[in-house]
């Protein structure tokens, strides 16, 4: 009987399998939530009542391909539409050139130091993540004392800036919508003689229109021309991009930060100059000439009131501004101890010349402020022909309620004799006390 052997062989097959997929954070919404959002090869799909997935496939690695033609996003699906995330930035203090050269600290570097009023001009690029272009596209500048902006300010426009608007748009050399010539920063796509994809705009206002299209995945260099107008002194300020032809904060992009800056000190800057003889301020001309430190009237002539005056000048960041007051350190007397008499108006009352100064008096001198507007809102130097005595109590001459550059207020002395006023060199001292509020 034959017998038939039969011998098994097995047979091992080693199969090493590549996944097709990668975990990955998930991708959420108001109204949905893919969990591991890197699609593995051709997946089903899947519903709710607000969305629904097709078919995905291949979009194992993720990253980014472009070309001249093309770009492409793999890894992801990407829900939105135009995607800016801004990139590089560089503030510059030369608001004077279409190009500007005068750096005020390197790339992506905060500066300090940053004076009230003055015109600074921001470069920042901003790059498109989804390749998908914005017609039209416009953005307008957002700013906040917090790095993560709890609390946003939108930089108020030219014709609405005050002293205490904290951040303005500002006029540069550039008209806004237009074109930027050349790029200066590193990441932007290329810009030269106006002609790239990183050309972007020049920006001096957040709410006009804009005829500018940002293409599909470019990285274009938009600038924005602002300045601190009462901004508060030692303070660190970052700035965003919020789109306004998509409604929508311009995040950074992932490693990018805020563009930022730090204002400087708290200062007050106060000088008194002489004004010429001739000068007409406060509804007077002067009849003398006065220097920083004296106002000296000369020979006085009988019934004749003789006109000097000073002009006092304030700069200060102070965000509360400042007040100035004048006080005499004694009366005006003669070698003999005879005195000028004072007008009888008040720096809380003032009065006119002829009143303050009745007919019958020896002599008077006094004070008028060309403030017309002190604290308070108080009005009674507004007219000119307004006069006070001097006091050794410091009165207010000058106020202002916010930051202030090179403001000039002129203080006119006046005085007159009578027959009746004994003869004599008379002298007197006058201080001025200037005071910033922060």
């Amino acid at each position: 009987m034959k017998q038939h052997l039969l011998k098994l062989s097995p047979l091992i097959i080693l199969a090493l399998g590549v996944p097709f997929w990668a975990l990955a954070t998930d991708y959420t919404g108001g109204d949905f939530i893919i969990p591991d959002p890197v699609i593995d090869s051709l997946g089903g799909t899947a519903s709710s009542s607000n969305f629904s997935q097709t078919q995905s496939g291949f979009q194992a690695a993720p990253g980014r391909s472009t070309s001249s033609n093309f770009t492409l996003l793999s890894g992801f699906q990407y829900f939105d539409g135009f995607t800016p995330r801004s990139q590089n930035w560089r503030w510059y203090d030369d608001q004077n050139n279409e190009t500007p050269a005068a750096a005020l600290a390197a790339e992506n570097i905060a500066p300090i130091d940053i004076e009230d009023q003055n015109i600074i001009k921001l470069r920042i690029s901003v790059g498109e993540l989804a390749g998908i272009a914005s017609p039209n596209q416009k953005f307008k500048v957002q700013f906040s004392t917090s790095p993560t902006f709890t609390s946003v300010t939108d930089a108020v426009e030219q014709g609405g800036c005050t002293v205490s608007s904290v951040w303005c748009y500002a006029d540069g050399v550039d008209a806004d919508g237009d074109t930027v010539q050349n790029k200066v920063l590193s990441d932007a796509d290329a810009c030269s003689g106006g002609s790239g994809n990183g050309c972007g705009t020049h920006n001096e206002s957040g709410t006009t229109s804009s005829t500018f299209d940002h293409k599909r995945g470019a990285v274009v260099e938009y600038e924005f021309t602002v300045k601190p107008a009462g901004a508060t002194p030692n303070m660190t300020y970052y700035f965003r991009l919020y789109d306004v032809t998509n409604g929508a904060v311009v995040a950074t992009c992932t490693g990018e930060s805020f563009p930022s800056l730090s204002t400087a000190g708290a200062n007050l800057t106060f000088t008194v100059s002489g004004l010429a003889s001739g000068t007409s301020t406060g509804g007077i001309t002067t009849d003398v000439a006065t220097a920083t430190t004296s106002v000296a009237f000369g020979a006085l002539p009988v019934n004749t009131s003789i006109k000097g005056a000073q002009r006092l000048t304030v700069t200060t960041n102070a965000p509360e501004g400042y007040t100035v007051y004048v006080y005499q350190t004694q009366n005006f007397l003669s070698g003999l101890g005879s005195q000028l008499l004072p007008v009888s108006g008040t720096n809380a009352s003032p009065t006119a010349w002829s009143s303050g100064c009745s007919p019958g008096a020896a002599s008077c001198y006094g004070y008028h402020t060309g403030d017309a507007v002190l604290s308070g809102g108080s009005t009674r130097f507004a007219a000119d022909d307004t006069y006070a005595q001097l006091e050794s109590a410091a009165r207010e001459i000058i106020f202002n309620a916010g930051p202030v550059m090179s403001e000039s207020t002129d203080v006119v002395y006046r005085t007159e004799i009578s027959p009746l006023q004994p003869p004599g060199s008379y002298n007197s001292s006058v201080g001025y006390i200037a005071v910033p509020v922060f």
